[in-house]
């Protein structure tokens, strides 16, 4: 049976399964764009990655809101992939700003529904980064996990993403002979990890398109692409890129996406409800070192 038969969410519409996508830009994952759409993108710029975070976890919240309001809720499991290659530099929301509001979404949406992966791409070396990612994850709690990469590890570690949330990879042995040679191969297959509970997916890959990762842009589309293929017929996916500023990249009808434009007013800040953090507190998760 459908789970979205007549849903109807600002200007998305959900009819028979199929989503028209408009306001929020999720899309069904065996019918996403991001495919076609991902290698049409030109790396430039620089590194607006809180406020493309923060963008996605916007996005998370209001259709999670609709959920609850539908009484499927229950259905749906978050996992938001985040990779970058450096440090922010551009970001309006400071990183006091987002480590509260990472806070503010763990009690909103905890580890049973959401997980968020960051990866980070050549950026061992960077200590503005390793110091940032401690901080994030101390104030994310459980859900969020960090993974810092060399790039020629990407579809590494999408692939170890997929066991986690719940996919087990097969190997099957075949063999191939003839009368002058006998040659044996592995041949991997995805199914879904066996539970009492099954588990529809919402993808969001929120991706740096920056300058610097110009050279390493196409083993994130093919690591994107695979993990798409083992994507079930309920599960969605939205697509975020950013560099100077952020762009819900599923949203449009475009067929290439170049760097995103400055926007003509400032984008809000964050609409939460801030807890009081001390400051002066060793043990409080928002301080950065």
């Amino acid at each position: 049976m459908c789970l979205f038969r007549g849903w109807i969410y600002d200007r998305v519409v959900v009819v028979d399964g199929n989503i028209v996508f408009g306001l929020l830009g999720f899309e069904p994952a065996r019918k996403s764009r991001l495919n076609r759409l991902l290698p049409g993108v030109t790396c430039d710029g620089a590194i607006a990655f809180r406020d493309a975070v923060i963008k996605g976890n916007q996005l998370m919240l209001q259709l999670f809101a609709q959920f609850c309001k539908e009484g499927i809720n229950q259905k749906f499991k978050f996992v938001h992939v985040v990779l970058t290659d450096g440090e922010d530099n551009k970001s309006q929301i400071s990183l006091q700003e987002f480590l509260r509001y990472q806070q503010y979404l763990e009690q909103e949406l905890p580890q049973n529904i959401l997980q968020t992966f960051y990866i980070g791409v050549n950026v061992e070396n960077n200590t503005t980064v390793q110091k940032e990612m401690q901080a994030i994850l101390r104030c994310s709690g459980k859900s969020a996990s960090y993974y810092p990469i060399s790039s020629n590890e990407i579809n590494e570690i999408f692939q170890k993403i997929q066991m986690q949330i719940g996919i087990r990879i097969q190997e099957q042995e075949l063999i191939i002979a003839n009368n002058q040679a006998r040659i044996a191969l592995k041949q991997q297959t995805y199914e879904p990890v066996v539970s009492m509970q099954i588990n529809n997916y919402i993808v969001l890959f929120t991706l740096d398109v920056s300058g610097s990762m110009k050279n390493n842009w196409y083993k994130v589309c093919y690591a994107v692409k695979n993990f798409l293929g083992i994507l079930g017929q309920n599960d969605l996916v939205l697509g975020i890129i950013f560099n100077d500023e952020v762009k819900v990249l599923t949203v449009n009808q475009q067929p290439t996406a170049k760097k995103v434009q400055q926007p003509s007013q400032p984008p809000r800040k964050p609409s939460y409800q801030s807890r009081q953090v001390d400051q002066t507190s060793e043990s409080c998760c928002c301080q950065i070192f």
